[in-house]
């Protein structure tokens, strides 16, 4: 019987099977052999990545980055300059020049007459005011220094022996030792020219001629501390109130233990509070659950956990977001460098439009939303890397949060103001080493808050708590 004849396709298949066969036991041969090199090449890719995380780390700086300015001194200076350009004020800058004291507020008034009042011709010499050579000079007296003396006087009757004494008033016993005007001028040195009280100490003995200890200049502050109570009282419950508040936070140390002062400024003041938490617990506790306002800060989670509770809006920190986009433009990611780029140049242009709003507020605000708008598109449209991703989920999230100025002229669109207010705290922080009580915590964020609510007002802080000493001092006085 004859054999069926081979069918042509179905060999070549065979064949082509069986040639696959050879070169897949080549590949399995060729993969055993570089086996032992899988493990050293995955630990070589897990370093890139470490190195390039590390080295993204690295170059961040305080002008991408919320990383304080301090510390870029630890980087090399920037390259350039300002070239020959020399110091002080540059040509067309407009001169400013101390205006003279009028005669009632001079003190002294010295007159130097020509050691001749005849001319040389001959002629009678005539006075001549507008070409007078006049010198004005401020200086401090010799004795700075009043030395004040109370004394309830005693007599005894001479009859039965009775000793009778007069009564010291009560301002000047509640004053003490220190007079009102030199516990303010303690006060004012120590927390706006941070000196310390060794300090405070050394400038009384030497420069106003009268020693004193470092115990009695820390008396005198409880005394300030004490007098700036009730006005800080009042701040604190009008804080809940404000319709917009910008908020921040920063470390404090007391006794060595970490703690957190917040600033809260509303429209005309500025409260500091320092808290052992940096948790939500202190805004329910300083604003409340009824505060129905506007808080313009960054995104730290705390803020985020309290609006969930409240009737309340945020308008998260523009700058903060501008600083995270610059570092995705210095990224090493190709892609993520393009993100940062496109969503700082529609950044720019909305503030552009920002500014020449803010120069002519009664033009139309329809440009500035559309800007907002591509904003919101650009920052959505990100790269699959994973720091990109989240600045877009938090667009996704909260974009509302970060445009709310656009629809609310009243709402900055960065917490300037309230880094601004805080920058005082942290140099202060830096000379003071922070407070080593309770009694010195509640010094500080009440001395804090009266300077800096006289720095937003524009009013003498000195003033300020010398009128809270008298009043203090003297409550039947009326209250500054």
């Amino acid at each position: 019987m004859d054999a069926p004849p081979v069918n042509p396709t179905l060999e070549a298949l065979l064949a082509r099977i069986a040639e696959l066969e050879v070169g897949f036991r080549e590949l399995e041969s060729e993969v055993a052999r570089l086996r032992p090199f899988e493990s050293e090449a995955i630990k070589l890719r897990c370093e890139n990545e470490r190195l390039t995380l590390a080295l993204a780390a690295a170059m961040k700086n305080s002008r991408n980055s919320s990383k304080p300015p301090s510390s870029d001194i630890a980087k090399p200076p920037p390259t350039g300059g300002h070239g020959n350009r020399r110091i002080g004020g540059q040509p067309g800058h407009k001169p400013h020049f101390r205006e003279s004291f009028p005669p009632d507020q001079l003190d002294e008034a010295h007159v130097y007459d020509p050691p001749s009042m005849t001319c040389p011709c001959g002629g009678c010499l005539e006075p001549c005011p507008s070409a007078d050579h006049v010198r004005q000079q401020i200086d401090l007296p010799e004795q700075p220094i009043v030395r004040r003396e109370y004394r309830a006087r005693a007599y005894r009757c001479s009859s039965c022996g009775t000793l009778h004494r007069g009564k010291l008033p009560d301002p000047v016993r509640r004053e003490g030792y220190i007079g009102n005007r030199l516990a303010a001028a303690w006060g004012f040195l120590n927390v706006k020219a941070h000196a310390s009280h060794t300090a405070i100490a050394d400038f009384t003995k030497n420069v106003l001629g009268e020693p004193v200890s470092r115990g009695q200049v820390a008396k005198t502050f409880r005394r300030v501390s004490d007098a700036l109570e009730a006005p800080y009282q009042e701040m604190l419950n009008r804080l809940p109130n404000e319709p917009v508040l910008h908020v921040d936070e920063t470390g404090h140390r007391e006794g060595g233990k970490r703690h957190w002062t917040w600033v809260f400024r509303g429209g005309d003041f500025t409260v500091f509070h320092i808290d052992k938490t940096r948790s939500t617990a202190v805004l329910d506790s300083i604003l409340g659950s009824e505060f129905k306002g506007t808080i313009v800060c960054d995104y730290f989670s705390a803020y985020h956990k309290y609006l969930k509770g409240v009737d309340a809006q945020a308008q998260f920190c523009l700058a903060h977001l501008i600083r995270d986009l610059r570092f995705l433009e210095e990224h090493s990611h190709p892609e993520t460098k393009r993100y940062g780029e496109r969503s700082l140049e529609a950044m720019r242009r909305m503030f552009e439009i920002h500014h020449r709003l803010r120069a002519n507020p009664n033009h139309d605000r329809r440009e500035l939303v559309d800007a907002g708008e591509r904003l919101r598109q650009v920052m959505l449209d990100a790269p699959s890397e994973a720091k990109a991703q989240n600045l877009a989920k938090r667009f996704r999230d909260n974009g509302d949060s970060y445009l709310r100025f656009i629809t609310n002229p009243e709402i900055e669109p960065t917490n300037n103001n309230g880094e601004q207010a805080i920058r005082h705290v942290v140099i202060d922080r830096a000379s003071s080493q922070g407070t080593r009580s309770p009694a010195g915590r509640e010094y500080k964020a009440r001395i804090w808050s009266a300077i800096a609510t006289c720095a937003q007002r524009g009013v003498s802080a000195f003033n300020c708590l010398l009128d809270a000493l008298k009043l203090h001092a003297n409550p039947a006085t009326a209250p500054p």
